[in-house]
């Protein structure tokens, strides 16, 4: 999810320096094409075309995109969450990359047990996960409902990828 991870922090900075470059993200070809490639990830993803990191980070990568370009008409410029929520994707994806994902191949036996149960008792699948994610793009008087869902997106991906690293291995 590095592109995520990227795209996350270039948005902070953008806003937090007033970029000229803003009013360009928050045009409607911009949200077209943050939409498409959404729509793109989810499909290559249902098909199984792509391995899931690659259509999880186009996926969350457009989402963020289509967030700003929608939202950004209905607060201000200057809105705290536009520096702050991608800053903590960023962080929060990172984390769980170096601490998780890629350390997932070292897992004891128990803890690949205990994360298989979680999986399997897991009641809301990534299906849903992703209409949350989609849902709550739509709802902009919640402001926080947004966050809230893409870092159930990120914990769901973070179980899913650490389980095929290790039957990778």
């Amino acid at each position: 999810m590095i592109g995520f991870i990227l795209c996350s922090i270039l948005l902070a900075a953008l806003v937090q320096y007033q970029s000229e470059f803003l009013p360009l993200l928050a045009t409607p070809v911009a949200l077209g094409i943050s939409l498409a490639v959404m729509a793109v990830s989810l499909l290559a993803g249902y098909l199984k075309k792509v391995p899931t990191m690659i259509w999880h980070d186009g996926f969350t990568t457009g989402c963020l995109f289509t967030w700003y370009a929608y939202w950004a008409s209905q607060f201000d410029n200057d809105a705290p969450m536009f520096f702050f929520f991608p800053l903590y994707y960023a962080l929060l994806t990172s984390i769980v990359t170096l601490t998780l994902i890629n350390k997932s191949e070292d897992f004891d036996q128990e803890t690949i047990r205990q994360l298989r149960y979680l999986e399997k008792i897991n009641r809301i699948s990534l299906s849903a996960t992703v209409a949350f994610v989609l849902i709550s793009l739509l709802i902009t008087r919640h402001y926080t409902l947004y966050p809230i869902a893409m870092t159930l997106f990120i914990t769901r991906h973070t179980m899913i990828a650490c389980l095929e690293a290790i039957d990778r291995r």
